[in-house]
């Protein structure tokens, strides 16, 4: 409740406009791919504004939509609606948000929409609603066992040891961590595969820990805060002694980044990276040159944007500048290029592969629409979820894509799912592990990790990070 009245400034900013309802709300002339027939005879126009909130999408009625939760969340900072008579009313609207953000992304009066649905949904639960049952799952597991899952402490390096790379790659001497997280250690272990053996390729002395936990993330996101709390301080403690840590997963990767400093008022003591940047810095500074796979030759190739590595860093930058401008007008007109900058990572790697054509999705970058597994969703809503990512599989279908790329484990699992249960015939895989499955990597020469981490913009468009340097 404290977090939700500390974001009240934010919440009565909200005008009630409906913009958030849409991508693209500010460009309603936009130009697009036209009307297209999905493979269950769901019919889309790509064209101008296109809704884009899931559960607003799904669900139909006015509390689903952002500006529906934003309504309620005055109302209970008024005291219109009392959280102990309604919170399980208020809980079954507030708990089927995604948490994309893109209602944020659209938002001229720039509400942190995702911050008010996080505080509201940990106000439901500290004002005494039980959580969703397979949240409380989780969290059970996640206190037990260090994972939501509930997969066996002893196995979450089980993947390293199954692929041969447990002995190169555990307890060794170095300032670099690889952390895997939970859905790459116990179900999409081909991702924590591919990361590692593509970075052992280049010549990468990294290390993975065993005692490694959940990062939180399934908390923060669902308003179980002791337990995210926990987590956090176990990974900060865990980690304290090692330089970077270096990710797979956007989740975990925004969590670190974004969500420990939030939450401990101080800065980590370690850089953050995604493998996907140190990838693609070796690819502007052309240390790496890539090679065709006759598989892949003349196949056709399309990105999704995971929320979690895309809009929320987007969001957060534009924050930042905000937080620390001294001319609000300048700064703003470079917060665009700042994002573009960032959304320029991943497509700068696929660019660089031979042989396949890459084709944009309409909606693509802070309006990218979500894989619907994010927030919780997908294990308490897994219907929902899935067709939200079957929706963002036809939009990928519309741009005639073989390969629906992405980088971030949750996003391969739903829309990999999607893929097989609605029929799209398409292959999902993450970018690094394209690359290494098909052993693209014609040749390349190692840099230092401090080059790309001085690339990442959480490190160099801020006045506070470069006063520090």
């Amino acid at each position: 409740m404290q977090r939700l009245k500390e974001l009240r400034n934010d919440i009565y900013k909200c005008i009630h406009c409906k913009a958030c309802r849409f991508a693209y709300s500010g460009e309603p002339d936009r130009e697009g791919i036209g009307e297209h027939t999905g493979v269950q005879g769901d019919k889309t126009f790509y064209e101008g504004m296109v809704q884009a909130c899931p559960a607003g999408i799904e669900f139909g009625w006015e509390a689903f939509w952002n500006a529906g939760k934003i309504w309620i969340a005055r109302s209970v900072l008024e005291g219109d609606l009392d959280l102990k008579e309604h919170g399980q009313e208020i809980a079954d609207v507030a708990f089927p948000c995604i948490t994309c953000g893109m209602c944020g992304a659209q938002c001229e009066n720039n509400v942190r929409t995702v911050d008010v649905i996080e505080a509201l949904r940990a106000a439901v639960i500290e004002a005494g609603t039980k959580p969703l049952p397979v949240h409380g799952i989780m969290a059970k597991n996640s206190a037990v066992k260090d994972n939501p899952y509930g997969g066996v402490k002893e196995d979450r390096t089980k993947w390293a040891k199954d692929a041969g790379v447990l002995d190169s790659i555990l307890n060794k001497k170095t300032k670099i961590a690889y952390y895997v997280g939970c859905t790459a250690s116990y179900r999409q272990t081909n991702i924590a595969v591919a990361t590692v053996k593509l970075l052992q390729k280049i010549g990468y002395d990294i290390t993975i820990l065993d005692k490694e936990s959940c990062c939180g993330s399934p908390f923060f996101r669902t308003g179980l805060i002791d337990e995210a709390k926990r987590t956090m301080e176990n990974n900060i403690n865990l980690f304290k002694d090692f330089e970077v840590l270096m990710f797979s997963c956007a989740g975990c990767y925004r969590t670190f980044t974004i969500d420990y400093p939030k939450w401990t008022g101080k800065a980590n003591n370690f850089k953050t990276i995604h493998a996907m940047e140190l990838i693609s810095e070796l690819v502007r500074q052309e240390k790496i040159k890539f090679k065709e796979h006759p598989d892949l030759t003349g196949k056709t190739v399309t990105y999704h944007d995971p929320c979690h590595t895309g809009r929320h860093y987007g969001s957060w930058f534009k924050e930042r500048l905000i937080e620390e401008s001294k001319n609000l007008m300048l700064d703003m007109r470079a917060a665009g290029k700042i994002e573009n900058e960032w959304f320029e990572v991943p497509r700068r790697i696929i660019k660089a592969l031979p042989g396949v054509t890459f084709n944009e999705m309409y909606r693509i970058k802070m309006d990218s629409f979500c894989c619907g597994a994010g927030g919780g969703v997908r294990g308490q809503y897994p219907e929902f979820s899935i067709k939200t990512a079957h929706l963002r599989m036809d939009e990928g279908d519309a741009v005639g894509a073989d390969i629906m790329l992405t980088e971030c484990p949750f996003c391969w699992r739903n829309l990999d799912d999607a893929n097989t249960q609605y029929n799209h015939g398409k292959k999902v895989m993450t970018i690094l592990e394209m690359i290494s499955t098909y052993e693209l990597i014609e040749s390349a020469e190692k840099i230092e990790v401090e080059e790309a981490l001085r690339e990442n913009h959480a490190e160099q468009h801020f006045p506070s990070n470069k006063k520090k340097k």
